[in-house]
């Protein structure tokens, strides 16, 4: 029997009618009535998958052999017929514009490198984001708009120029101020899938997109998380307590956030979770450090092992508790008169 529905049945009292209808609920098989639609959708993703990044990959492999103007018609005419496929035929419409997002991305790549504009990496993934908001932002997909979170975050990620990790620790340290602008600069792409999902406009079509709640989620958290990391390990330059302390602030957020109130998900708990293990090992780390020898070396082995199995147990006791809360509810709505 369903766990969960057994702790349903026992908030119910004992003489209840739906006690033998969550019971019978629990025995019967049960159809997996959306599977089929899932398995269409992960294929027609992964087709375009295919067909994009295969389109890339043969103009890059054939590059000497064809013209300029080949490569140019072709791409713009694999771009033209994807967002004609979407316009027309409902069934392919997110399979076509996952397609068409990507050759948009190869498009701009082509331009920038055959053309020499002049522009940065992080310009042409800003305008690559923003051309393909126009159909991201009309299709309502949860998919699509965890794919367009990759594409801003990836942007970010250039424009900051923190991609170089020995260079960020040991070579080249940030300003206090720049640090907190980094960490800044990652808060709209947290938020941005809650804030669609309060406007009906763009509201995805099952209310809140919790792909790409996810993406943007664990996108902040790494560099939040990565900041505050690097802060403490960086030998050059004085370390600010300022910085770590608005990472670890946060990750503290957004972990609450995750476990209570309207955005309460388990997989962003274990996202923040993770972050939050890593602020509180490196923090440990570098006062272990001060000390040095072989005893600090263990004991911070220990104290790692100790987070990591608390965390886990935590988790699963925090992930019994929402299936409880979440399942359970719905199950005696279904048997509801």
């Amino acid at each position: 029997m369903d766990p969960n529905l057994y702790q349903a049945a026992r908030q119910l009292p004992p003489g209840d009618a739906r006690v033998a209808q969550l019971h019978a609920l629990a025995m019967s098989p049960g159809t997996p009535q959306a599977l089929e639609s899932r398995v269409r959708t992960g294929l027609l993703l992964v087709a375009g998958l295919l067909l994009g990044s295969g389109l890339i990959f043969w103009i890059a492999a054939n590059w000497q052999e064809q013209s300029r103007l080949f490569r140019l018609g072709l791409i713009e005419g694999a771009l033209a017929v994807a967002l004609l496929v979407a316009c027309l035929w409902t069934r392919m419409r997110l399979a076509a514009l996952f397609c068409a997002t990507l050759v948009l991305g190869g498009l701009l790549a082509f331009v920038g490198q055959t053309y020499q504009t002049g522009a940065d990496a992080w310009q042409l993934f800003a305008m690559w984001a923003g051309l393909a908001l126009v159909w991201v932002a009309l299709s309502r997909s949860d998919l699509l708009w965890a794919l367009w979170v990759l594409i801003a975050a990836a942007g970010i990620v250039m424009w900051t120029g923190r991609i170089d990790l020995w260079e960020v620790m040991f070579e080249r340290q940030s300003s206090p101020t720049q640090m907190l602008l980094n960490l800044a600069l990652w808060l709209p792409l947290a938020v941005l899938p809650a804030l669609l999902s309060l406007i009906p406009a763009l509201r995805v079509n099952d209310g809140m997109g919790w792909w790409s709640h996810r993406v943007a989620l664990g996108c902040a958290l790494t560099a939040w998380a990565g900041i505050g990391v690097t802060q403490m390990l960086a030998t050059r330059g004085h370390v600010s307590l300022l910085v770590f302390a608005a990472a670890a602030a946060l990750v503290g957020v957004t972990l609450y956030l995750s476990l209570n109130g309207r955005y309460q998900d388990f997989v962003s708990a274990c996202l923040a979770t993770l972050a939050v293990n890593a602020l509180v090992l490196v923090l440990v780390g570098r006062w272990l450090a001060e000390g040095g020898g072989i005893e600090s070396l263990l004991f911070f082995g220990l104290i790692a092992l100790g987070c990591l199995g608390g965390s886990v147990r935590w988790l699963m006791h925090i992930q019994q508790g929402m299936w409880a809360q979440t399942l359970g509810q719905e199950r005696v709505q279904e048997v509801a008169p």
